[in-house]
């Protein structure tokens, strides 16, 4: 059942979303059609490597960017100044500097 309780808020990607419906899926139970859902398009759309993963989530972090913007980015990966801007809209003191310092990240040129 959707929206029962939740154990713990936070931020998510979607390798994160794909590791723990994948471990729940191992379980007894089947998992449910919602998270079914949840973890084809997971698995679909996530990034492959983990290694990637967990480089971009630092570089990014180290910029001083909130969970939620890092997810976002990791998610979306912006190949423009225009979409990194629109995704950091509510971030604190970013400039073209760190437009730029974020775009170099993603597109693994920096860290």
């Amino acid at each position: 059942m959707i929206g029962k309780k939740a154990e713990e808020k936070g931020v998510a990607t979607l390798s994160d979303v794909y590791e723990i419906l994948k471990d729940r899926k191992k379980s007894s139970k089947p998992l449910a059609y919602e998270q079914q859902l949840a973890f084809d398009y997971a698995e679909k759309f996530r990034l492959q490597k983990k290694q990637q993963l967990e480089k971009l989530q630092e570089g990014l972090s180290e910029l001083g960017l909130s969970p939620y913007a890092v997810a976002k980015l990791i998610e979306v990966m912006p190949k423009s100044a225009a979409l990194i801007k629109n995704i950091l809209m509510k971030e604190n003191g970013v400039n073209d500097e760190k437009v730029g310092k974020v775009m170099s990240i993603i597109n693994g040129k920096g860290s």
